[in-house]
C-alpha cells in the first residue's frame, strides 16, 4: 500500500481536524494538508470530500464576499462533525496502538530461528 492510499483513507478526518480550528475554504484546506505533507496528488480534489462531509451534516458552508469582490465558499465543522472527529481520532489512535504492538512483537521474533 502506498502513501497516497493511506492518506486517502483518512482525508475526511484530516479535513474535519483542520475545520475544527477555524472555518476555511477549499484551496486553504488543500494548502494546510500540503503543509503537513498530505498532498492530494493522486487522490483528486478536495471538493468531493467537502461535498460528502456536507451531505453527512458534518460541515456546513456559507458564501462570503472577499475583499477583492469575489464570492468564496467557506466550510465550518458542525457539532455533529466535532463528535464524529473525536470518534475518528479515537479509532485512529487505537489502530496505531494495535499496529505498533503487532510490529513490535514481529520485530522481537526476528532472528529467533
Amino acid at each position: 500500500m502506498n502513501r497516497t492510499s493511506l492518506i486517502k483513507g483518512h482525508l475526511e478526518m484530516c479535513v474535519l481536524s483542520i475545520l475544527s480550528t477555524k472555518k476555511s475554504y477549499g484551496y486553504e484546506i488543500m494548502k494546510e494538508l500540503e503543509n503537513h505533507r498530505l498532498q492530494l496528488k493522486g487522490v483528486g480534489s478536495i471538493y468531493p470530500i467537502l461535498t460528502k462531509l456536507k451531505e453527512s451534516e458534518l460541515v456546513e458552508n456559507s458564501r462570503e464576499l472577499t475583499e477583492s469582490g469575489k464570492m468564496r465558499v467557506y466550510y465550518e465543522i458542525t457539532d455533529r462533525g466535532r463528535k464524529v472527529l473525536r470518534q475518528k481520532i479515537d479509532e485512529w489512535m487505537e489502530l496505531q496502538k494495535d499496529i505498533r504492538s503487532l510490529l513490535k512483537s514481529g520485530s522481537e521474533g526476528e532472528g529467533a530461528e
